[in-house]
């Protein structure tokens, strides 16, 4: 039922999940989302003037999940 509540309100990318232990366990995940690589094997793949693009972006995000 949870779930259902879940998808139906928005939140696209949730899911139910079972655990070794038979522990259930239910996410509820917004499609707000932001997965950026910054770095390869220990390198710095972008500038700082892009990260504090990102970090801009990122906080207009959460802003507008609240």
């Amino acid at each position: 039922l949870q779930h259902s509540v879940a998808i139906d309100s928005g939140f696209r990318n949730s899911g139910v999940t079972v655990g070794r232990g038979g522990k259930i366990m239910m996410a509820v995940r917004s499609t707000h989302c932001l997965e950026v690589p910054l770095s390869h094997k220990g390198k710095l793949m972008v500038s700082e003037e892009y990260i504090e693009f990102l970090i801009h972006v990122a906080n207009r995000k959460m802003e507008e999940n609240t």
